[in-house]
């Protein structure tokens, strides 16, 4: 039987999502052919191997268990030594459900690269620079991928001068963001000129480097691809809100928000939209899955959002409803990323012997 590491939490501000993505995962993983290790990440940086309950997991008290055992990592493919029993934790590949800064940015998955395991998910390259939205930006428009104009600024050198007069050229509403943050955290929609510093503000909360973005006309469509060399492709899912913008707290409660899957757009805007999520995907070297995110304006335009790297994983979370349209079910999907991961460190140890 197939040993399965399934890291969650971490010290990023998606602490939260990853243990609710982790935990349906775990849940499904109960009924498939896997033997199955459980690493938790505290709040504060701590990793414990954790032998308690999965419904632990969510309520976010899993740390306080008798199971849980320090560990500490090796760097000689052996994964784990457990710092209690000093044993080593073995396992055949690693599944981490970690959203966000410091779990999704690049980080981990050198730390796992440095461990030389197998691992579920995008490598340093992908993760990194979608998690950069300037970076992201820039490099999809040398691909002739369009994004909506962009102004970044320093919060610590603020040039107000430059900031308003982005803002009274792009016009409003306008979207300030942090550069590097996910899940819509620190994002505000501002519709007048005396909003403008207090969202910077807000921002910089997250991140001293800013985006000043001029608002889309249009909808939010999002493409999730599952994958090495070979790609599955998901239908397109469209996001309908009532008013605002799809910010942390619809994403994961829709309150307003629905989520149309297949998504009612024009077949035309449809297949540019898989074709241009699919270039990038192999163009920043995607590994096991990603959700690239688009705008498609009133005129059929299509404009990137954002990639996710490791988006929100429960059933019925955007990626998994997508895939369920083509006929992969929830537990097929995790499966088959299993699956890619091994393959994708097969194929990293014939590149380099």
């Amino acid at each position: 039987m197939k040993k399965v590491a399934v890291i969650f939490g971490g010290v990023s501000m998606e602490h939260e999502v990853s243990l609710i993505s982790s935990t349906a995962i775990l849940k499904t993983m109960e009924t498939l052919d896997y033997e199955v290790i459980k690493i938790g990440i505290t709040r504060k940086g701590s990793w414990y191997f954790y032998e308690g309950p999965i419904e632990d997991i969510q309520k976010d008290t899993w740390f306080l268990h008798p199971s849980c055992q320090p560990l500490g990592i090796d760097f000689s493919g052996k994964g784990f030594l457990n710092l209690e029993t000093k044993n080593y934790l073995l396992f055949d590949v690693l599944f981490p459900v970690l959203h966000g800064g410091l779990g999704e940015n690049g980080a981990m998955q050198g730390l796992f690269e440095m461990m030389d395991v197998p691992f579920v998910g995008c490598g340093v390259l992908a993760s990194a620079v979608s998690m950069n939205k300037l970076l992201l930006h820039q490099y999809a428009e040398k691909m002739g991928i369009k994004s909506t104009p962009t102004l970044q600024i320093n919060a610590q050198k603020l040039d107000e001068q430059a900031i308003l007069d982005f803002a009274r050229i792009s016009g409003y509403p306008l979207f300030v963001k942090p550069n590097e943050a996910g899940s819509s955290k620190g994002i505000t929609r501002i519709e007048k000129e005396e909003e403008l510093f207090e969202a910077i503000h807000t921002a910089s909360e997250f991140d001293k480097n800013i985006l000043l973005q001029q608002s889309v006309t249009g909808v939010e469509i999002g493409c999730s691809i599952i994958g090495n060399d070979e790609l599955i492709v998901g239908e397109c899912d469209k996001v309908d809100l009532e008013s605002g913008f799809f910010n942390y707290v619809e994403k994961y409660n829709l309150i307003t928000a629905k989520i149309e899957v297949p998504a009612k757009i024009s077949q035309k805007a449809t297949e540019k939209i898989k074709q241009q999520a699919q270039e990038l995907y192999r163009a920043l070297e995607c590994r096991g899955l990603a959700r690239i995110d688009f705008f498609v304006t009133e005129d059929d335009d299509i404009l990137l959002n954002e990639i996710n790297t490791m988006p929100g994983f429960t059933a019925h979370s955007r990626l998994p409803m997508m895939m369920s349209e083509i006929g992969m079910s929830y537990a097929n999907i995790i499966e088959k990323l299993i699956e890619l991961g091994e393959e994708s460190y097969e194929n990293k140890l014939l590149t380099t012997r």
